[in-house]
């Protein structure tokens, strides 16, 4: 079986969520302003890899839904 990134020398599926975090976000602010500040300011800050903002953001959005 093939992994995604196969033949790069960089995580593809990285990439994506680093790419369409600012998108989530943004659809997360219109939802609930505070856990995007919250995700966004943990983001400049460093304090959580891309992976646990995306999957974060992902299930805050879908809270609010």
């Amino acid at each position: 079986m093939k992994k995604a990134n196969d033949g790069f020398p960089i995580n593809v599926e990285l990439v994506h969520k680093m790419s369409y975090l600012p998108v989530k976000l943004a659809e997360l602010a219109e939802k609930n302003p505070t856990g995007a500040l919250e995700l966004l300011t943990a983001w400049g800050k460093g304090t959580k890899p891309i992976t646990h903002l995306w999957n974060d953001t992902l299930k805050l959005i879908a809270d609010a839904s």
